[in-house]
């Protein structure tokens, strides 16, 4: 057999192999399959983007809030301007927080950005478009 005969048979084989082993990896075939390992796992052990306080702002210095606005029983909503820092107080209980400026438009429930804070709950705070981004 001349050499050429031998490489071609040779390379012939080995894509025959290597295609076959791909079909394999993507067609599933109950073993170690990691496409089916990652279309089989559960979306619920993923945390959504929007349940992530961080993504509202963050904490802040009270000192550095422009305002504040105090939590009242039977309270609904509050009202904030993106970028805005915020100082709200609960009794002898108060936390600040700057809200983000992309995030102009947004609604969350208070207890979601300030948990430490038990009369937050069911106060939703209104983010608006800031004044900046508005042009007014």
């Amino acid at each position: 057999m001349n050499t050429k005969k031998v490489i071609t048979t040779l390379a012939l084989l080995f894509l025959g192999v290597s295609s076959a082993w791909s079909a394999d990896k993507w067609r599933g075939d109950g073993g170690d399959n990691w496409l089916e390992h990652v279309r089989e796992q559960k979306s619920a052990s993923m945390t959504p983007v929007n349940q992530t306080p961080a993504l509202f702002g963050s904490p802040a210095p009270i000192g550095t809030a422009t305002r504040t606005i105090t939590l009242t029983p039977g309270m609904k909503y509050a009202r904030v301007e993106s970028g805005e820092t915020v100082a709200f107080r609960a009794g002898n209980k108060t936390v600040g927080g700057t809200f983000l400026e992309a995030i102009g438009g947004k609604t969350v429930d208070m207890s979601f950005i300030f948990p430490d804070l038990p009369e937050a709950k069911g106060i939703l705070v209104i983010v608006e478009p800031s004044t900046l981004y508005r042009g007014g």
